[in-house]
C-alpha cells in the first residue's frame, strides 16, 4: 500500500479567488450523502467510518447544510463537522477539476503535481550552515519515491542524499519542519534511516483493511549514516502528518531533540476521494502504530522536548547544539569555538545614549565606527555597516558575526584602537 500523510489544510486546490470566478449552486444533501459514502467505503476503521457517515447523514437530514448552496460555504461547513472526528477530514470544492470516476487503490498525493514538487526541490527548500558548524535542512514536505527503483530514476531520493551530504560534516544538525505539510512515509523512513542503525525497530506500521505498511526504509541510505551527530528537529502548530511522523519516530527512539511548539496532530494517512458535484473529501485510509509507544500523534500532536515559540525555535536549537558540542570535549577546539559563538548569540542589544557611545565613534584606519540610534556600527572597506552589541567593558560582538569580538583599547582614558578577536586570538588591530 502506497499512501501519503499530508496536512491538507495547507494544500492549495484553487488558482483563482472566489470573487474572480462565480460558482454554481450545489445540492447540500446530495453532496453530504456522496461524502458519507466515501467515508464508509474508505475509512481505515470500518466501524468508526459507518458511525461518522451516519452522523453526517443525520446532520444533512436535519437540514444543517441546506442553506449552504455556495460550494465554498458547503465545503467549510462539512469540514467543520468532520474535522473533529479525524484531523485529516477536509472537504474541498474543485469544480470541473475534481475527478468523477471512482478510484481503485490508494488515492493520489495531495501535495501537488510531480512538476510542482520538483520545483520545490522535493521539499528540501533550504540548506545552511550556522556559526559553530551547525548544519540546517529546512523541509516543507516529504516527497514520495519508489524505494524499489534505482537511485538514478528517483530525483526525490537524490535530493535527500544531496541535502544530507551538504551537512554531513557539521558538528550538529537541525532539521526545520516548521510549517511542513507532510507527505510520503517512504521519504520519512529514508531520511530517518540516515540517523538510525540499520534494522532499528523504531518505525511506524500503518494498519489498514487493505493491508499493513511499514514506514521502515527498505535498504541502506546512499551515503554514510550519521549515527552520532547531535540532531534537533524544529516543529510548530503547522507541522502536520508525515512531518509529525518524522519527529515522533526519532523522539520515541531517543535519537533527536524536538524543539518548538506542539504539532498539528494529524496521524492517519490517506488522500482526497471524489464526491458529487465537484467536491472531494480527504479520507484517512490507515492509522500508524509506533513500536516503542504503541500509539501515535492523532489529536495530541508531537510534544516538544524543549518548548519555545515557532519564531525562536531555530535560535534555541542552535544554542542547544552549541552547548552540547562544548560539553562533549570541554578542552577541545570545538568546545572553545562553540562557547565563543554561544556567548555571541546570547548577547542582547543594550541601548546606550549618544553620550555613552560617542567615545568609540570615529575612524580607525580601515575600520569606521559610527553611532546608529542606540548602538554602534562597524564598517571596513566595502562591507556594509554591522551593528555592535556590548558584552563587556569595551567589548562588543557583531550582530552577524558571533565568531568575532571587537575590543576597544584605551590610553589615558581615551579610546585609541580597536582589536578584532577570534576564538583563538587577535585577527586584526586598527589604530585611531
Amino acid at each position: 500500500m502506497r499512501t501519503c500523510l499530508t496536512a491538507v489544510a495547507l494544500t492549495a486546490f484553487f488558482v483563482l479567488p472566489a470573487s474572480a470566478q462565480p460558482h454554481p449552486a450545489v445540492h447540500p444533501r446530495a453532496v453530504a450523502e456522496s461524502i458519507a459514502h466515501d467515508i464508509e467505503e474508505n475509512y481505515f476503521n470500518p466501524t468508526r467510518g459507518h458511525e461518522i457517515a451516519a452522523e453526517l447523514r443525520a446532520n444533512a437530514a436535519r437540514g444543517d447544510y441546506d442553506h449552504d448552496t455556495n460550494p465554498l460555504d458547503l465545503a467549510a461547513a462539512l469540514t467543520a463537522a468532520l474535522h473533529p472526528r479525524d484531523g485529516h477530514f477536509t472537504v474541498r470544492y474543485e469544480g470541473a477539476a475534481a475527478p468523477t470516476a471512482p478510484r481503485n487503490g490508494p488515492p493520489p498525493s495531495p501535495l501537488g503535481s510531480d512538476e510542482a514538487i520538483a520545483r520545490e526541490n522535493y521539499g528540501f527548500r533550504r540548506i545552511d550552515t550556522l556559526a559553530g558548524s551547525v548544519g540546517v535542512i529546512a523541509m516543507n514536505q516529504f516527497a514520495d519515491f519508489d524505494p524499489t527503483e534505482p537511485v538514478a530514476t528517483q530525483p526525490a531520493r537524490q535530493a535527500a542524499d544531496n541535502a544530507i551530504q551538504a551537512v554531513s560534516s557539521a558538528r550538529a544538525i537541525i532539521i526545520d519542519l516548521r510549517g511542513s505539510r507532510g507527505g510520503s512515509p517512504a521519504m520519512v523512513g529514508y531520511v530517518a534511516g540516515y540517523f538510525t542503525p540499520a534494522g532499528a525497530n523504531i518505525f511506524n506500521t500503518f494498519h489498514s483493511p487493505r493491508g499493513d505498511m511499514s514506514e521502515a526504509p527498505t535498504g541502506d541510505p546512499t551515503r554514510a549514516r550519521l549515527l552520532t551527530t547531535p540532531l534537533y528537529i524544529l516543529v510548530d502548530g503547522a507541522t502536520g502528518s508525515a512531518a509529525e511522523s518524522f519527529p515522533y519516530t526519532l523522539q520515541a527512539a531517543h535519537r533527536a531533540t524536538i524543539v518548538g511548539e506542539r504539532t498539528d496532530g494529524r496521524a492517519n494517512p490517506g488522500g482526497p476521494f471524489p464526491a458529487a458535484e465537484g467536491f472531494t473529501v480527504f479520507v484517512s485510509v490507515a492509522s500508524p502504530e509506533n513500536p516503542i509507544t504503541h500509539a501515535n500523534w492523532e489529536g495530541t500532536g508531537v510534544q516538544p522536548d524543549v518548548v519555545t515559540t515557532s519564531a525562536d525555535a531555530l535560535t534555541r536549537a542552535h544554542q542547544l547544539a552549541l552547548e552540547r558540542i562544548a560539553q562533549a570535549d570541554p578542552h577541545g577546539d570545538a568546545a572553545i569555538e562553540s562557547q565563543w559563538v554561544l556567548d555571541g548569540l546570547r548577547a542582547q542589544p543594550s541601548p546606550r545614549t549618544a553620550a555613552q557611545l560617542a567615545p568609540y565613534a570615529g575612524d580607525y584606519g580601515l575600520a569606521h565606527i559610527a553611532i546608529d540610534g542606540d548602538h554602534l556600527t562597524y564598517a571596513s572597506l566595502r562591507r556594509p555597516p554591522m551593528a555592535l552589541y556590548p558584552i563587556g567593558a569595551d567589548v562588543f560582538v557583531g550582530a552577524q558575526e558571533p565568531y568575532a569580538r571587537y575590543q576597544f583599547e584605551r590610553s589615558n582614558g581615551h579610546v585609541t584602537a580597536i582589536s578584532v578577536l577570534g576564538a583563538h586570538g587577535p585577527t586584526a588591530r586598527y589604530q585611531r
